[in-house]
């Protein structure tokens, strides 16, 4: 198959893939985690507006290593088992410096059961049963060290893998923390484990540039290491938080769904049996990814919880107040299949490409807004290059009924080597109790050319158990 003919079959492939019916099948796992419930004896919803999104307590928590704002000492309800008497910090380094052990469990579990109706599938409507079985876990040791994680047990009838695994170290002033493992950079424009719309992926996360063969994608993880920092703003109020990283870089959550489409599966395997050569799975040279990111909170609570409420509250928790705004910037090197004089040939190095964009996040009492604009550029050895921006506005509300929370986002994208399209996504989450989730969504996608099955238009209900 020459190149102008694998493009244009690409090309036309990406106008099928334009109408994202299989978006909602890249679901990622919770991150409401139960450890840390049990460990403080509090409510899922003193960190959540609802399981897995966090609240402005919930993200001063997750940046101070999954330790309570304001002093964590009194605060913990479990009793850890010491490693070491205190007396030996004084005598440091002349002895080990003493640490701890979480005293009760650190792990957690979810379950997840989906209902799905998707017209042009061969079975239109149909029960996943238990879909999903994960594995939570968290913890910390001593005053400067946590983990992380979540594994999938069980997903889709078939055992599953890692999600997201990492150890970090937090420094006491805050500038320079160290994130190490398998995780979710922060420079994704959204994060995939704490969104409220959670059964239809960010657009910007993981659309692939099909043209140039790269299937990169913010979704799921990355495997690597991450130096990330932070300061509050005056008064306590707000803040910066920064972050910088090197990555392997990893196939898109896309892939896995198209490796089963007529036009794409020989792409996909041909690059997968590239990376294969070189013991990886997508990462097919030795250069490595790079990243950075930038974000400033305008009020609201501290980055890192200062003037913080004790916890247990849960009456308007999500309220805060607060502007933040944000950008980012991801350069990539992936494989591509070049045009040369001497017939196509494959580069490890074939392909320079770069994820860039600004963000914002505005809460006003009980409404969250939020959004951004990404640039996707993929610039080919061969000269050839491929564009792509993409747009994304989401809000959330909290009702009268906080148990009760409608959701809508918009998504619009435009190549400059096919026809955009754009995507609606309705949804409304339910707490049935503070850890029984009932989600429903519905997804709605417009293009210039005809929808092709079997990505459609989709409506899906989910249920999950967090304990």
């Amino acid at each position: 198959m020459d190149t102008r003919h694998r493009i244009g079959i690409l090309t036309a492939a990406l106008v099928w893939l334009a109408t994202t019916g299989f978006f909602f099948a890249l679901s990622q796992p919770a991150s409401a985690i139960p450890p840390f419930a049990r460990k403080y004896k509090t409510s899922c919803m003193t960190c959540h507006v609802a399981p897995p999104k966090l609240n402005a307590f919930g993200r001063a928590f997750k940046n101070m290593g999954y330790r309570m704002p304001e002093g964590d000492e009194e605060l913990v309800k479990q009793e850890k088992v010491p490693l070491g008497a205190p007396a030996w910090k004084r005598v440091w380094p002349k002895g080990i410096w003493p640490a701890d052990i979480p005293g009760g469990t650190m792990l957690g579990f979810t379950l997840e059961s989906s209902y799905t109706i998707n017209r042009s599938a061969e079975a239109n409507n149909e029960f996943d049963g238990i879909e999903e079985i994960g594995l939570l876990l968290g913890g910390t040791v001593g005053e400067s060290f946590s983990f992380f994680g979540d594994v999938d047990l069980f997903e889709e009838g078939k055992p599953g893998g890692i999600g997201r695994l990492f150890f970090q170290y937090n420094n006491p002033s805050h500038l320079i923390n160290v994130r190490l493992g398998q995780f979710e950079p922060r420079a994704v424009p959204f994060s995939n484990h704490l969104r409220l719309i959670r059964q239809t992926n960010y657009l910007s996360n993981v659309f692939p540039t099909i043209p140039a063969g790269n299937f990169f994608g913010f979704s799921p993880n990355q495997r690597g290491v991450e130096l990330w920092g932070g300061r509050e703003g005056p008064g306590g109020k707000g803040g910066l938080l920064w972050a910088v990283g090197v990555v392997n870089g990893e196939f898109g959550g896309a892939a896995e769904a198209l490796e089963e489409s007529e036009a794409l599966e020989e792409l996909i395997e041909e690059l997968e049996e590239h990376a294969e050569e070189v013991g990886g799975e997508f990462d097919v040279n030795s250069g490595k990814d790079v990243y950075l990111q930038a974000s400033y909170k305008i009020g609201g609570l501290g980055v890192f919880g200062s003037g913080s409420e004790t916890t247990g509250q849960q009456t308007n928790n999500w309220r805060d107040d607060s502007l933040t705004l944000g950008g980012y910037l991801y350069r990539g090197t992936a494989g591509a299949f070049l045009d040369t004089p001497l017939g196509e040939l494959f580069d490890n190095n074939g392909n320079r490409f770069i994820r860039a964009g600004v963000t914002f996040d505005w809460w006003f009492k009980d409404l969250n807004l939020f959004g951004g604009f990404q640039i996707n550029n993929d610039d080919l050895k061969d000269g050839r290059e491929f564009n792509v921006g993409i747009t994304t506005i989401e809000a959330n509300y909290v009702t009268p009924w906080p148990w009760v929370q409608p959701a809508v986002r918009f998504e619009a994208v435009n190549p400059d080597f096919d026809s955009g399209f754009n995507r609606t996504t309705i949804s409304t989450t339910l707490l049935l109790r503070a850890n029984v989730i009932l989600g429903l969504e519905g997804s709605f996608s417009r293009s210039g050319a005809p929808l092709l099955p079997p990505f459609d238009d989709q409506f899906k209900a989910q249920v999950r158990f967090i304990f």
